[in-house]
């Protein structure tokens, strides 16, 4: 159920930081938010050694230096499909 849970709060951070990067529309507060989410989720499933951590480790970084300055939507793009994907599959184990 926590993993549920965990995915559908990615595929609202994927929708939240891709919204905030490509037509900034959400607030920073928002996104802030979730990323000190990934943050903390990646430190605590940091101890797994799992990829899957570091990279929201990675992502919520990412995020953070988005609300300061401006990212190649690329990267914006990459950061939203990795933050679904992961979600999607939480959902769907």
């Amino acid at each position: 159920m926590i993993v549920k849970i965990l995915g559908i709060a990615d595929i609202i951070a994927a929708i939240i930081f891709w919204g905030f990067g490509m037509f900034h529309i959400f607030p920073k507060t928002l996104v802030m938010f979730f990323a000190f989410y990934l943050l903390i989720k990646g430190v605590v499933f940091l101890i797994s050694a799992d990829i899957a951590s570091i990279l929201d480790v990675s992502c919520a970084i990412l995020m953070f230096i988005a609300l300061n300055m401006g990212m190649p939507k690329l990267l914006i793009i990459i950061i939203t499909l990795f933050l679904l994907q992961k979600g999607l599959f939480s959902l769907v184990s």
